[in-house]
């Protein structure tokens, strides 16, 4: 749906940004669909190595361009991006509001900045948040929706589409292939032998593992709100 989305702002002509790329397959994929060029950064080095290594072996090192960065300090020139993707990854943004400035300078006066991210509802327990939080190395402040939309309007962003996908993916995708029942599956073993492995791997990999495996559950109660924004230049 997202690719489908962004699919919508693109040409041959475009420009994207992939902010926090991981491994590069969604810009990868949009690369190779609309023909464009693509940049892409990441603050891991480990991502950068897998991304670099999937962009030349996708045949697209005249293409796209993978660098090491943090969103608050983007090394790209102003009105460069005609598309920002920016895909479950301000969670972890230390300063959003920086970041969506920095992300607002280097968007093209007609791009967009396709934004998916995870809120907060009401549903969410103080503990529950408390354990994803410290786990995933989120940033409690960056799941509510307010402070995030508020964030967007002082970098000088606006929202032209905001769709709140909601439980509906998880619930399509549970029907088909249980991804939710197997992490819950995974998340009881793991429990029960978590002193041998916090014994083997260390009590960080332990929360990390932990925490990740809360996070469809968390969805398809509605403890956690998936939404897609579109935004614009103001």
């Amino acid at each position: 749906m997202l690719l489908d989305v962004a699919g919508g702002y693109l040409t041959g002509r475009s420009r994207i940004l992939d902010i926090g790329c991981r491994d590069a397959k969604y810009l990868i994929r949009l690369v190779q669909a609309h023909g464009c060029h693509g940049a892409g950064f990441d603050p891991v080095d480990w991502h950068i190595e897998q991304a670099r290594r999937a962009v030349e072996e996708a045949g697209l090192g005249g293409r796209i361009q993978i660098e090491q960065g943090v969103m608050e300090q983007i090394a790209q020139p102003a009105d460069r991006f005609d598309l920002i993707w920016c895909r479950d990854m301000l969670v972890v943004v230390e300063d959003p509001s920086r970041g969506l400035a920095e992300a607002s300078r280097v968007l093209s006066p007609d791009g967009v900045m396709l934004v998916y991210t995870n809120l907060a509802t009401d549903l969410l327990e103080p503990r529950e948040a408390a354990l994803i939080q410290a786990g995933l190395a989120n940033i409690a402040e960056n799941f509510d929706e307010r402070a995030l939309e508020d964030a967007f309007e002082e970098a000088g962003l606006v929202v032209d589409r905001k769709d709140v996908i909601g439980t509906e993916w998880r619930e399509y995708e549970e029907e088909r292939d249980r991804p939710v029942s197997r992490a819950l599956l995974r998340l009881a073993r793991l429990r029960r032998r978590r002193g041998e492995v916090v014994e083997h791997y260390g009590r960080e990999r332990y929360e990390l593992a932990e925490a990740s495996l809360h996070w469809l559950s968390y969805q398809l109660l509605g403890k956690l709100q998936p939404t897609l924004y579109i935004l614009k230049g103001a």
